[in-house]
């Protein structure tokens, strides 16, 4: 486990490694609602001062984003945890934002990609902290969920957004086809079987990694969540580095890693991560 904006964190994660590619989902500020209740906030905390606009019931709602008052009250798993830091002043989040960009900049090879999900909320405040950090903002992606939300607004919620670019000081790799649009239809992942309360699909990532690696290169996640970067460079033949804050996620993802690859993680001495090699006996996967 490690915090995502620690440089020191960061480097024990890596060991030196150079990185090629960030595909990452931040935490969205937005005091995502977990499905299993232990809130009665629905977005502000008690003492805070009144709600901003951009983080309304309604832009929760569009966000698919349950508010309080519809939570079921369930067994808490781990997709029932509220996420740590998701919910602190814009003076907090900004400050979070460029300790996260700037270490992704600081180790990611220029001209390499990055691939940050997150919703329409976040368009104020991405793009100068990316300008910031020496990350070039391409343009937005929209993930297509297949599956529309009801909220409190006029359109009904079905989307969201990806900021992509690449790292500034060389020509951006890119691999991917000519002809590929700035909309991915992938389904979201089923309720019922999520083990992460914002758990993205692994289609996602697995696209993000195919169009902006190479076989063999190192892809980073800083919020390694649920694994699914994890699983879609196990899929690809990509060395994977993931850093996640909260202790029972990173076994959630070792956990998850372990049953579809067939690998047993070992612990690094002295790390404090866990890893998973090949039968060569090469490291294909760090979390820590």
């Amino acid at each position: 486990c490690g915090d995502s904006g620690s440089v020191d964190d960061l480097d024990r994660l890596l060991d030196g490694a150079k990185i090629h590619l960030c595909n990452s989902d931040p935490p969205y500020n937005v005091n995502v609602e977990p499905a299993s209740g232990g809130s009665d906030t629905g977005g502000q905390r008690p003492g805070k001062r009144p709600q901003r606009s951009w983080r309304s019931p309604e832009h929760q709602a569009a966000a698919g984003i349950r508010p309080a008052s519809k939570v079921k009250r369930e067994k808490t798993l781990a997709k029932g945890r509220r996420l740590m830091g998701d919910f602190v002043s814009d003076e907090q989040f900004e400050a979070k934002l460029r300790a996260w960009f700037g270490n992704i900049s600081r180790v990611l090879v220029p001209g390499g990609g990055f691939y940050l999900w997150g919703g329409y909320v976040n368009i104020r405040n991405y793009p100068p902290a990316l300008d910031d950090a020496g990350l070039y903002f391409s343009q937005c992606l929209i993930w297509h969920k297949m599956h529309p939300v009801i909220t409190r607004k006029d359109f009904m919620g079905d989307h969201e957004w990806c900021f992509y670019g690449w790292k500034e000081g060389a020509a951006h790799r890119f691999f991917g086809p000519n002809n590929i649009t700035d909309v991915w239809s992938v389904k979201k992942v089923n309720p019922q079987s999520m083990v992460h309360l914002t758990e993205k699909p692994v289609e996602l990532a697995k696209r993000a990694i195919e169009y902006s690696s190479k076989p063999g290169e190192n892809v980073l996640d800083l919020f390694g969540g649920s694994g699914s970067t994890l699983i879609a460079a196990e899929m690809t033949g990509r060395r994977a580095f993931l850093m996640e804050l909260d202790p029972l996620y990173c076994d959630v993802i070792v956990a998850r890693y372990e049953k579809f690859s067939g690998k047993k993680a070992e612990r690094v001495p002295g790390g404090g991560g866990v890893a998973a090699g090949n039968a060569s006996g090469k490291k294909e996967a760090a979390v820590a």
